[in-house]
């Protein structure tokens, strides 16, 4: 495999140099580890700290899950280096190694991990001879280390350990397809940030509760093919954490701006949650794809639409909202946090 080295990786690149290494917890025994993935470098990157997990996701990393469970501490530290040059992280336990890259440019950040010292789960290590850039990965499945040496990786053995497997998770920026996320788990999303569900508005629409309005959403997503974690979190962007405080007030069941184009337009408004969230999903089906809907069509702005024109959440940077910028990446930083909730 032979990787191609893009502006917008670069851009990433440079990105990650600004972010420190975490410092873990001290009444915290262990760490998850979370593993990232550029499609445009093929680099693999892995962190403890949410922050920088959310950081990445934002500036187009592709979130694949907890590498591996570490040691908060250990008397057996993971090095985390940086290559300015190629753009590519490096991790390793020999300092030797550590030394020897430092004397060949790369910046050294610190202590990132520890290894497990007693040993309990492998985390293996390939190594991509073609790769300019995410020339190394570090995976606990051993499926994953096999699949590596078939398509001509080395396989390196044992790289550290770790207190326990990773559990890793599809991928991908599509509006379409199976969410990542629960119904539930979007609901213990929601309350982790301390919002106030607005249940005297939405016991009217038919959600009382934050899981009503879940349900929903998982839901009405399910029948027409669209993630309901990308229209949760969508929600969630447009409307403050169903605060609002806007153009659109609370009482119109618009979760998405429909129709609110600026200048004090307040956009459509909808008999109930159901009604509002099926609107949603519509739009979000008109941009994403180019089949029928299931559902008879609620969206008054299906038909403005240009169908099929935005299949990822980055797609939709300067059509949803303009000008948008940032607006796709923005709801799969959300994604990402949410997916901890399952």
């Amino acid at each position: 495999m032979k990787y191609k080295i893009t502006p917008t990786a670069v851009a990433v690149f440079i990105a990650l140099m600004a972010f420190s290494v975490p410092a873990y917890a001290a009444n915290s025994s262990s760490v998850d580890m979370y593993r990232l993935y550029n499609p445009n470098s093929g680099e693999h990157f892995y962190t403890s700290d949410a922050n920088e997990r959310d950081d990445v996701v934002a500036a187009g990393w592709d979130y694949e899950g907890t590498g591996w469970v570490a040691p908060a501490s250990s008397n057996e530290p993971v090095y985390r280096l940086y290559n300015p040059n190629a753009g590519d992280h490096h991790y390793t336990m020999s300092e030797k190694e550590r030394d020897n890259l430092k004397s060949l440019g790369w910046n050294y950040e610190g202590v990132g991990w520890y290894s497990d010292e007693t040993k309990t789960v492998k985390v293996l290590r390939e190594y991509n001879p073609n790769a300019v850039a995410g020339a190394h990965n570090f995976t606990t499945s051993g499926d994953e280390d096999e699949y590596l040496g078939s398509v001509g990786w080395n396989r390196e053995g044992t790289a550290w350990f770790a207190l326990d497997y990773g559990k890793t998770i599809p991928t991908g920026k599509s509006i379409m397809g199976t969410s990542k996320v629960s119904a539930s788990g979007l609901a213990n999303y929601y309350r982790s940030k301390g919002h106030r569900y607005p249940s005297d508005v939405y016991a009217a629409g038919g959600a009382p509760t934050i899981d009503d309005f879940a349900a929903i959403v998982s839901e009405e997503a399910a029948a027409e093919g669209v993630r309901a974690d990308v229209v949760f979190c969508q929600a969630m962007w447009e409307t403050g954490w169903l605060q609002f405080g806007g153009d659109v007030d609370a009482h119109q069941y618009n979760f998405a701006g429909l129709g609110a184009t600026g200048g004090g337009a307040a956009g459509a408004s909808f008999p109930d949650v159901r009604t509002g969230v099926r609107a949603q999903v519509q739009h979000l089906k008109a941009y994403a794809s180019t089949e029928p809907l299931n559902n008879a069509c609620v969206d008054p702005r299906f038909h403005l639409v240009s169908r099929g024109v935005a299949p990822t959440l980055p797609d939709l940077n300067g059509r949803w909202a303009v000008p948008g910028e940032g607006y796709g990446e923005s709801i799969l930083a959300l994604i990402a946090q949410a997916i901890q909730y399952n």
